[in-house]
């Protein structure tokens, strides 16, 4: 007699925790189908538009969990688009899908706000897994409580105020907090925080630094007008976060 059996999950195909909202943004057309229709194969819902402006067209009426960009973009280019919504859209996961393979543009592509870089071709099931890690860790964001307390986001290179507010940080911002976070309240000597930006600790890099860091207390002022940046200079010594931190903070690797 013959039995019904239970269907057994194909291991080596990968899909995400929970349904995944993913919006494609290629030019090229069967580029963009293929992935529309390849993705679509993985329990997750996919949308694909030809470029930013479709793009901000979408975005205004759709809250999707990851963006799939190309760099070499009609208009507005795939860096541009990144670094935009990195800032307007934090929790949104920026994966970057491009023919440019030399280290100089993956490191661009990472320092305007992608989560992820990947060279075309790209295997779906590398891509479909590697969103799925993506998308837990930006739940785990979007679920963590509220805090009271200034967070250094390092995974997102922004800067999350106490009124739950989230700026936007360059690579140097960010090399620049790394060690104020490390150890609140404390003097950090200028000539360290200049080695932490990889610069000679001299005049013009003293000068870059404060330039840099009234820059920064400006983003913050313009993000969360009533919360200033607590950072004190101490003169001929250096800088000192004086704001309240989480214990167990974690800085720049």
């Amino acid at each position: 007699m013959m039995t019904s059996r239970e269907p057994q999950p194909d291991i080596s195909r990968p899909t995400p925790d929970q349904e995944l909202s993913v919006v494609v943004c290629e030019d090229h057309a069967l580029t963009r189908h293929h992935l529309v229709a390849g993705l679509g194969t993985y329990r997750i819902r996919v949308h694909g538009v030809p470029d930013g402006a479709a793009l901000t067209a979408y975005l205004a009426s759709h809250d999707p969990d990851i963006l799939i960009l190309d760099i070499g973009l009609p208009g507005e280019d795939g860096y541009s688009i990144a670094a935009r919504l990195h800032r307007e859209r934090p929790h949104l996961g920026i994966v970057m899908l491009t023919a440019r393979d030399q280290m100089d543009d993956r490191i661009q592509g990472l320092d305007c706000g992608a989560d992820l870089y990947f060279t075309k071709p790209v295997d779906l099931r590398e891509l479909v897994s590697a969103m799925g890690g993506l998308q837990r860790r930006l739940r785990l964001n979007r679920s963590a409580p509220a805090s009271a307390d200034w967070q250094l986001d390092v995974l997102r290179s922004a800067l999350r105020t106490p009124s739950g507010a989230s700026v936007a940080l360059t690579d140097n911002e960010l090399r620049f907090l790394a060690p104020l976070f490390q150890e609140p309240g404390t003097v950090i000597p200028r000539e360290r925080l200049s080695r932490a930006l990889e610069q000679v600790p001299d005049m013009y890099a003293m000068r870059r630094m404060e330039t840099m860091l009234s820059r920064l207390r400006a983003k913050v002022r313009k993000a969360s007008p009533d919360v200033p940046l607590p950072i004190q200079a101490r003169h001929g010594q250096g800088y000192a976060f004086v704001g309240e931190v989480p214990e167990a903070c974690e800085t720049a690797r």
